[in-house]
């Protein structure tokens, strides 16, 4: 008795097809992977060059060159642009870069540098420069193309408002055609200021408008103060603001002067100090 053939019906025909075609498909997208995977490191895709734009004169074209693109890792399909960024944002005057790819083997970047507007600390632990927006960072301070800065201090997190308190107390002194030179907050919260003339002021605790009191007392009796000593506000050495209602001081000669009672403050002689 013969044995029975095997049907092969419609649907086992599909079904083989459609596997043959899933195999087929799968080899092919493996062939494509390892040709895009060899295409993409391929030599002329490795980092040649950096295109810089941005206003920029303490960092260099070929600076950047030659201290990031050594730290880069990848070509120029495989880079992570953020990484990228972040190393160009590590050079010292650099404070934003926006990096984009070049086809097919450059990078751009547009760099936004600090701008310095005074030396920041001592040189005890060391100078360092802050910028318009009131952040520290690490520029070289020999780099500075106008050495006139003024000098501020404080505790790293409080950079922003003692940068405010200087562009708000400065004015304060253009009646005595004086102009700040350095200003210093302590941890304590206890601001001082030195002027263009060597004048020390201790201006004590407070806010923005407690010192800014104090200041406008100042100027307006430091004049007849001083006149009665046979002196001027040029031979003032140091003035003491943390009084109430006046304010000690010290003149080239005379000694330092004290108002308890606040007569200074009011334009009175002061009393030497015993």
């Amino acid at each position: 008795m013969n044995a029975p053939q095997p049907v092969t019906t419609t649907t086992d025909i599909r079904l083989m097809n459609a596997t043959a075609s899933l195999l087929f498909g799968l080899v092919l997208l493996g062939a494509l992977i390892s040709a895009a995977w060899w295409f993409t490191r391929l030599p002329q895709f490795s980092l040649k060059g950096i295109q810089v734009s941005g206003h920029a004169t303490h960092t260099t074209p070929f600076a950047l060159r030659s201290q990031v693109l050594p730290r880069l890792t990848g070509n120029f399909f495989s880079i992570r642009l953020e990484e990228a960024r972040d190393v160009f944002e590590q050079q010292p005057w650099v404070r934003q870069a926006v990096v984009s790819r070049v086809f097919p083997n450059q990078l751009a970047v547009r760099l936004e540098e600090h701008e310095e507007v005074a030396y920041w600390g001592d040189d005890e632990e060391g100078m360092r420069l802050l910028n318009r927006q009131g952040e520290v960072f690490d520029g070289n301070p020999e780099e500075v193309a106008n050495i006139e800065l003024p000098r501020l201090s404080g505790p790293d997190e409080q950079s922003a408002s003692v940068l405010l308190m200087y562009r708000r107390l400065g004015p304060l002194f253009n009646p005595l055609e004086a102009r700040i030179t350095a200003l210093d907050l302590d941890p304590r919260g206890y601001w001082s200021l030195s002027l263009n003339n060597d004048t020390v002021i201790n201006l004590g605790s407070g806010n923005e408008q407690e010192l800014a009191a104090r200041i406008r007392q100042f100027v307006q009796t430091i004049g007849a103060v001083t006149a009665r000593y046979g002196r001027s506000f040029a031979d003032l050495q140091y003035a003491d603001l943390r009084y109430k209602t006046g304010y000690a001081l010290r003149l080239k000669g005379v000694g330092t002067l004290e108002s308890p009672d606040g007569n200074a403050g009011k334009g009175q002689p002061t009393k030497p100090k015993t």
